[in-house]
């Protein structure tokens, strides 16, 4: 039987921590929108899993915890697409941006950090208009109905998780070993 580490049980808790935070940050503050979706802070903490938490456990913090909050709020039909999305979305913000930090010096990572959140929430944006539109069968004109909501969904958590991560890299806290995906 292999020994699990001291690291490896440190990221299973943190990858816990982000998947409960992302439900909070959800579930809690919801602003409804006119086509039965909500505007929420959650999206900060998707993108925050993926950079600080890597493409393995950022992935699962993301979508698990998103998923959770379709399921509490009763948007069950929603939630197997939300696993997906999410997690996405914390991928290409931690891929992308692990592909231009690289390149980027200084002030830049910011513009980094920008980039690939705007990137990974435009996934979110066409994940979930691909979801309504194909799978729950709503149509093209319903699905678009939400791509508006959804891009305000986007804008928010790219602000705020951009905000947060450049607060927490200031603060030393994205240097520990545990955050170095």
């Amino acid at each position: 039987m292999k020994k699990t580490t001291h690291t490896q049980i440190l990221k299973m808790v943190m990858t816990a921590l982000f998947a409960a935070l992302t439900f909070v940050a959800t579930y809690i503050i919801r602003i409804p929108t006119v086509t039965g979706g909500y505007i929420h802070l959650g999206d900060c903490f998707v993108l925050l899993s993926g950079w600080m938490l890597g493409p393995v456990y950022g992935v699962l913090a993301a979508g698990i915890g998103s998923m959770l909050t379709d399921i509490a709020a009763g948007y069950f039909a929603w939630a197997p697409a939300t696993l997906l999305i999410k997690g996405l979305v914390a991928l290409i913000g931690w891929g992308l941006y692990a592909a231009l930090a690289k390149l980027l010096r200084g002030g830049w990572k910011i513009a980094g950090r920008v980039a690939a959140a705007v990137a990974a929430e435009l996934l979110m944006v066409l994940g979930y208009f691909l979801f309504e539109a194909a799978i729950l069968g709503q149509g093209l004109t319903a699905a678009a109905a939400g791509v508006p909501a959804n891009l305000v969904q986007g804008a928010v958590g790219v602000a705020a998780g951009v905000l947060v991560v450049t607060l927490l890299s200031y603060s030393k806290l994205t240097d520990r070993t545990i955050f170095q995906a």
